[in-house]
């Protein structure tokens, strides 16, 4: 019968010991790798998805760390490079360090372009996004006016994680909107700030030239204080991307579509924005430009001609 002594165990229980310190404490270079942890994947199954990957040599090491440390790694979409031990890979895990990924929002773009995008992309199914982004419930939540959210995501350029919750991306553009946009906001020659943001995308879909931005403001305004229609062709198309019939070129049978977003149709100011608009936008229409023009048109699709009266616009027109 083999006895053994105190000092003996005590020597394997310490060679153990040392030697698992060693395993999880060790570094190894990891070659970029990219892995998903679906959300219910158990420890065991991590483990093994990390060794199949090559960013753990031993998953058992893995396991039995995980377990001693208690807690449980968060899923999500990781990468991994560089010289990493278990304990490094554990610790990013546990934490929830997802690699972020960009997303860009363009001056002029609205909800259903963004939407688009962001399902491109791979971060959430845009008819999700629409649901909550169009539904007025959800505006009101947040404290903000209007009936959808068009209009209070700035162009910029954010960082996502991969599957991302609807109100994650929300409140990221938001954040942007609050600390940017909304301190510079005020209310304009009777208009309210609400307003100011409308004719903000406005003119934002009706030029990109800076000096000309002031000057439609100004037009805008003018015409909505003599009760003239707007007659602005952008919110024609945004009324039928809403109704799902925007075909890529405006037709003159679309200057009838049938709503209240149509300048055609309608007198005053469509309900909501009819797409993002940068910060220099809606600083031209706070500080708008009085001319003696009522009426514009794009002669190449960049750069507007101005006139006073709707006689010299069509003279303009016919030049």
């Amino acid at each position: 019968m083999i006895r053994y002594t105190a000092g003996f165990l005590f020597a394997i229980v310490a060679f153990g010991f040392i030697f698992l310190y060693t395993q999880i404490n060790m570094k190894r270079k990891i070659q970029p790798v990219e892995i998903s942890i679906p959300s219910g994947t158990t420890i065991s199954e991590i483990g093994k998805i990390l060794e199949k990957n090559r960013v753990i040599k031993n998953k058992f090491i893995f396991i039995l760390y995980s377990k001693v440390k208690g807690g449980f790694p968060k899923s999500g979409y990781y990468r991994f490079e560089g010289n990493l031990s278990i304990k490094d890979v554990w610790e990013k895990l546990y934490r929830g360090k997802e690699r972020l990924f960009r997303f860009t929002i363009i001056p002029g773009e609205d909800l259903i372009d963004i939407g688009e995008k962001l399902e491109n992309k791979g971060f959430i199914q845009k008819e999700r996004f629409y649901r909550y982004v169009f539904n007025k419930e959800n505006v009101r939540r947040f404290g903000l006016k209007g009936d959808s959210f068009e209009g209070y995501f700035p162009p910029e350029t954010y960082h996502f994680r991969k599957n991302a919750e609807v109100e994650e991306i929300i409140k990221s553009f938001l954040s942007i909107f609050k600390k940017r946009y909304r301190p510079v906001l005020k209310n304009v020659n009777g208009l309210s700030d609400y307003e100011v943001m409308i004719i903000a995308s406005l003119v934002e879909k009706e030029t990109a030239v800076p000096e000309e931005k002031p000057i439609i403001a100004g037009i805008i305004i003018k015409r909505l204080k003599k009760g003239m229609k707007l007659q602005i062709d952008p919110t024609v198309i945004y009324a039928l991307k809403l109704q799902g019939k925007w075909k890529g070129k405006l037709e003159k049978k679309d200057m009838e579509v049938d709503s209240p977003y149509n300048t055609y149709l309608n007198s005053g100011l469509p309900p909501t924005p009819i797409s993002s608009f940068s910060l220099q936008t809606l600083k031209s229409v706070i500080n708008y430009k009085e001319t003696d023009f009522l009426y514009f048109f794009s002669k190449d699709g960049k750069r507007h001609i101005f006139s006073r009266s709707y006689k010299e616009h069509l003279k303009n027109i016919k030049k």
